[in-house]
């Protein structure tokens, strides 16, 4: 071949180069209305299995997962936990990789979740049985290098095992379970990148806040099965604001209190002390009634502050008894003088102490009364016995509220 007919060949050849390359070119570009990330998504897609894990059944899946939290709640009467908020899920797709130059320079795109395969992670300790539609149908972000970013807005209802007895001044911690329902440790490795989840509190609860969260990671084996399941467990730790509660039951408490310790002032022979403290015992109903229908029957931890009312219920049903046997002591006329027992009693340390009078009182009474003996000498160490009675029943009762209240406030 001469050199001439060589140059034609190489002429020919590159021609024939940059022809094929032009329609190649073009056959790559999108057609008609389609864009870029249209051929994109129909390449990628075209034969992808979404129930599949994107990878070979020996290799593993990592799956970062983070949590913001932007609302919580507690159901008291049926002992669940809410937490709303977004769930941020990241992990890999080996199927899902591309190169930006060959789709226009595209680096990701966002499509329906349920057309990429997800992670099936649910909540372990879920409250709405066999529902576990935790997540908002938002869309995924795919990455050209495979990542997939999922942040869907996240409903979680957890029971929670909750502990009354300081109502309403309580700490409740509950637990959320995250891990995956059927991906052992070997196929699905779930971690966490953050230390503690995000708080960014949207619509603040009128109830309770959020005093801490912490993050576990668990790997549990289980009697079924020799791979190891791996789960998240988030203690959110909340504080009740009492400040409502203080004024509406904690106040009348010590209203209460008062009642039940002035009735021991009135004099014994006044029939108003059973008044007193009929009312006294109907204020103490109508609060127990309101317990009942504000707190769920629960055993064991009963709150103290109802501990509390239940025993001044009792108290306060004791003190109406004293008071019949002082009025009974008083009004009544007595044949028999006290017995000696109980008149060394009002004679000696203890009358002294409660400042029952003495002996030497009806004197005084009878020179008052122009030397007439207002009453006899035994009915007058009968009344002093009813006083007695009334001031002995005043300082236990005034000890019995003071223990109360030093433990209920520790």
């Amino acid at each position: 071949m001469g050199k001439g007919h060589r140059l034609a060949f190489i002429l020919v050849c590159l021609v024939g180069c940059c022809y094929a390359d032009d329609a190649t070119s073009d056959s790559n570009k999108p057609t008609g209305t389609q864009t870029w990330i249209d051929k994109l998504k129909k390449d990628l897609l075209v034969n992808y299995d979404r129930n599949a894990r994107p990878t070979q059944h020996y290799n593993v899946t990592n799956l970062d997962l983070k949590i913001t939290i932007r609302h919580v709640d507690i159901d008291e009467e049926n002992s669940i936990f809410s937490m709303y908020g977004w769930v941020k899920m990241t992990w890999s797709d080996n199927k899902l990789k591309w190169n930006p130059a060959d789709y226009g320079g595209v680096d990701l795109f966002r499509c329906n979740p349920d057309a990429v395969w997800k992670p099936d992670v649910v909540l372990y300790n879920n409250a709405r049985g066999s529902d576990n539609l935790h997540y908002g149908q938002t869309n995924v972000i795919v990455y050209h290098s495979g990542e997939v970013l999922w942040v869907p807005p996240t409903d979680y209802h957890s029971f929670c095992e909750l502990n009354l007895r300081f109502w309403p001044f309580d700490y409740q911690t509950c637990i959320l379970k995250i891990g995956s329902w059927t991906y052992d440790g070997y196929k699905l490795n779930l971690t966490t990148s953050e230390e503690e989840p995000e708080i960014d509190i949207g619509v603040p609860n009128n109830e309770w806040s959020i005093r801490k969260v912490t993050t576990d990671r668990n790997t549990v084996f289980y009697k079924c099965c020799k791979e190891p399941y791996i789960d998240l467990q988030y203690n959110v730790t909340l504080q009740r604001h009492s400040s409502t509660h203080k004024a509406i039951v904690v106040s009348p408490a010590f209203v209460i209190m008062l009642l039940a310790l002035s009735v021991f002032w009135l004099p014994p022979q006044c029939g108003e002390k059973i008044v007193l403290n009929g009312i006294t015992v109907l204020v103490v109903t109508v609060f127990l009634i309101y317990f009942a229908q504000q707190l769920p029957a629960m055993s064991g931890n009963t709150p103290l502050i109802v501990t509390f009312y239940s025993m001044t219920f009792y108290l306060v049903a004791i003190s109406t008894i004293l008071s019949v046997i002082a009025l009974r002591i008083t009004r009544s006329k007595h044949c028999h003088p006290v017995p000696g027992v109980l008149k060394s009693q009002l004679d000696g340390c203890l009358g002294s102490t409660l400042r029952v009078g003495s002996a030497g009182q009806l004197e005084e009474d009878k020179e008052a009364a122009g030397g007439e003996t207002p009453v006899s000498t035994k009915q007058h160490d009968w009344c002093r016995l009813a006083v007695l009675l009334d001031r002995l029943a005043f300082v236990v009762y005034l000890v019995i509220f003071a223990f109360s209240v030093i433990y209920f406030s520790l």
